[in-house]
């Protein structure tokens, strides 16, 4: 009935291929003009997906359950919902409306759009694309970059990285569990197809997930396609040693009773004490070299992760981790 078309991949590869902030991202100020970006697909998913409800009103044929309370008024605030909305006494959503037949969908209102599901995916998809854009553009900035970004106390400035509020895009992850019942003085996975949208990475990082804060000083050595890798292995000029990270061990704790104990997994509601200093922690280990090359002639990859002690020797008894990953990125 929206007569708008469905946003398909050669609408975002022209969005992406536009190398202006102004005609990709808008206007020097708010009301200069929409970019691009902006009315596809942005606004075009709301509308297509707000939509308009050929069945609004009686019309066309579809089914009650017979089970279900009395339908409003064709003239109700549950069938006008997203004309009208009011917010004082009333819920945005009750009973009544899942068996309504509104004229238009919760995506089609500002007020309503991000009560229905499907506005987060299609938002995480919108950050996403301006993620690339960026990527390809890094020196196209909006003007004002030290104009705050209202309602929040963040400037335009302090958006161009995500990595400042904490995530990343990964072109291809492969995470194997381990668990933190028994240590590890050894990992070794499944090989890990990879296939060839992967193959164009920038990085390649294995992590360890988790970790909690270990007793001793330790080294963990990092293979691909070396399955029997061990503490003994050859590591230098080794085509298959992929990296190694250094933990510095904790020692004797000298604090009262539970001062060094690991923190639960979650705080307790309402308990606003900063992190604890011994909360498990993510490590990583760079393996982009030994990654490209082994993938010139190999179409998987098999992690080996060694412990060694300070006698060169494997640590059987010290490593904990909630699991162990393989990440693409661009």
């Amino acid at each position: 009935m929206i007569h708008y078309h469905y946003p398909c991949a050669q609408d975002i590869h022209q969005i992406l291929a536009l190398n202006n902030f102004r005609d990709f991202g808008g206007g020097s100020i708010y009301d200069a003009a929409f970019g691009f970006l902006d009315q596809n697909p942005h606004n075009t998913m709301h509308i297509w997906a707000g939509g308009q409800n050929p069945y609004a009103n009686g019309a066309g044929s579809y089914e009650v359950c017979p089970a279900a309370p009395a339908p409003e008024p064709a003239d109700g605030l549950g069938e006008r919902r997203n004309l009208m909305v009011r917010v004082s006494g009333r819920r945005f959503h009750s009973r009544a409306d899942m068996y309504q037949q509104p004229a238009l969908g919760d995506m089609f209102s500002n007020l309503t759009a991000s009560y229905d599901p499907v506005f987060w995916p299609i938002h995480v998809n919108v950050d996403r694309l301006w993620w690339e854009w960026q990527k390809r553009n890094p020196n196209a900035s909006p003007v004002e970059l030290d104009a705050i970004l209202s309602p929040w106390n963040y400037t335009q400035r302090d958006t161009l990285h995500i990595a400042r509020f904490g995530y990343e895009y990964v072109r291809n992850t492969c995470f194997i569990p381990v668990g933190l019942n028994a240590p590890v003085s050894r990992f070794l996975s499944q090989p890990i197809p990879i296939s060839e949208q992967t193959r164009g990475f920038r990085n390649a990082e294995i992590r360890l997930h988790w970790v909690p804060q270990l007793d001793r000083s330790c080294f963990i050595r990092a293979f691909l396609n070396q399955p029997d890798a061990n503490a003994h292995t050859p590591w230098r000029d080794n085509q298959h040693f992929a990296g190694y990270l250094a933990i510095f061990g904790h020692g004797a704790c000298y604090g009262g009773p539970g001062h060094c104990d690991t923190p639960p997994p979650r705080p307790r509601d309402y308990d606003n004490r900063t992190r604890s200093h011994n909360m498990p922690r993510n490590h990583r280990i760079d393996v982009t070299t030994c990654a490209r090359r082994l993938l010139e002639t190999a179409l998987t990859l098999q992690i080996t992760l060694v412990v060694i002690g300070d006698d060169h020797e494997e640590e059987i008894d010290l490593l904990k981790l909630e699991g162990v990953s393989l990440n693409f990125l661009d």
